[in-house]
């Protein structure tokens, strides 16, 4: 009977190995655009502000075009995190305790899962809402705020990077747990 409970998830973990792999895959492409053209600095030189000033347009149509990137990778992050929590992971624990069973450790990574998600979509929402500030900015005439505005757009977005790689190795610490677990129970009762 136990060895069903990871048997009826068996397709469940290489799903869940997905999400994993695509967390890490969009966090490369996060830190690749958060990249700097100026130093972190406050203040800006005149050649700077006249770049931003003089590119103002250009910024925006990027810093807009991520908006979508960002807005569609948040919505495939949310919903797959959303998807391994309802279709994998409370299923599993709430099948072991039925059963018995339960596993502290499953269940501990469960619960952090959920407290990382909550920061996940909070850190999104402030970073997002960071994002919108910006680009509604006038760099052509105010390059200085624009600029300041920039650089706590990007502490919100490590911020947000932080909160996705923390799910992401949440996510693996729980498919290395089942992993473990299914170990465990083959060699217990095998054939059932």
């Amino acid at each position: 009977m136990v060895y069903n409970v990871y048997m009826k998830f068996k397709n469940s973990i290489s799903f869940l190995g997905r999400i994993v792999v695509f967390s890490g895959l969009s966090l490369g492409l996060v830190s690749v655009s958060t990249t700097s053209v100026f130093a972190d600095d406050a203040i800006l030189d005149q050649n700077q502000a006249g770049a931003i000033s003089q590119n103002c347009a250009s910024i925006k149509q990027s810093l807009r075009a991520l908006q979508r990137t960002d807005a569609r990778t948040r919505a495939y992050l949310g919903a797959a995190y959303e998807k391994a929590l309802s279709d994998f992971i409370t299923p599993m624990d709430l099948r072991l305790i039925n059963i018995s069973k339960p596993n502290a450790n499953l269940t501990t990574i469960h619960s952090n899962i959920i407290e990382a998600r909550q920061e996940f979509v909070h850190d999104y929402t402030s970073y997002s809402q960071k994002l919108e500030e910006l680009i509604t900015h006038d760099c052509q005439n105010d390059p200085q705020n624009f600029y300041h505005t920039l650089l706590d757009t990007r502490a919100k977005r490590e911020k947000l990077q932080y909160s996705t790689e923390k799910i992401r190795k949440l996510l693996s610490d729980h498919l290395s747990a089942v992993k473990k677990l299914e170990q465990s129970i083959g060699g217990e009762d095998g054939n059932n």
